[in-house]
């Protein structure tokens, strides 16, 4: 599709160290509820919050996200958080919006990044940029993360032009994180059927995630 032609299109972010199946699974379901063109992922190069473990080198990382990625054209791998140090979020969405100026946007962001969403960079002003879209985990009732949710969003925002570019959606479960693939890595169990099979050749190629 030529940019265009593009409307509505999605955004998620992260390390991708590695990226997994549940990544893909999570753009996929937000694309149809939403009708977005495109997902772009967007490797971060520095990430602030972080700071835990040391991250794969970016290149690295780039390359199995275009590897899982490779065989949906709804997705696009961007690499412009490369030279965005730290990776802010915010100044990742003024990028998009100098080469998308008319585009809608949807940022896709998981329940724990959502949870301490007042750490991040001028987070006030993200949905001025694009809608936020929340993806909840499966930590305790329905009624109760919807109740979480619309405090939290109440306590981040008060305009209610941005109360109304946050949304919470609920996707299927999968309990696949990337800490867990590189903790399975380095036990020296099989992480295959939890990354797409080009990811977990590459990952063994590399040796990855060893030690």
């Amino acid at each position: 599709m030529d940019k265009s032609e593009l409307k509505k299109i999605g955004i998620l972010g992260g390390t991708f160290d590695p990226p997994h199946l549940a990544h893909l699974r999570i753009a996929e379901e937000v694309r149809e509820a939403y009708l977005l063109d495109k997902i772009f992922f967007i490797p971060a190069g520095v990430p602030p919050h972080k700071k835990d473990y040391t991250l794969t080198p970016f290149k690295e990382r780039l390359k199995m996200v275009e590897l899982a990625t490779q065989d949906n054209t709804f997705f696009e791998v961007l690499d412009i958080e490369k030279d965005i140090i730290p990776s802010y979020t915010l100044k990742t969405l003024q990028k998009l919006k100098e080469t998308y100026p008319e585009v809608e946007k949807f940022l896709i962001i998981g329940w724990d990044s959502f949870c301490e969403f007042e750490t991040w960079w001028n987070y006030e002003k993200i949905p001025n940029l694009a809608n936020i879209v929340v993806i909840p985990r499966k930590l305790s009732s329905w009624e109760e993360i919807e109740e979480y949710f619309h405090k939290k969003v109440k306590e981040l925002w008060t305009e209610k032009r941005a109360l109304n570019r946050v949304s919470l959606f609920k996707t299927k479960t999968f309990d696949i994180s990337s800490t867990l693939i590189r903790s399975l890595c380095k036990e020296g169990k099989s992480i295959r059927y939890l990354v797409p099979d080009s990811v977990f050749f590459y990952i063994q190629e590399r040796g990855f995630y060893r030690s």
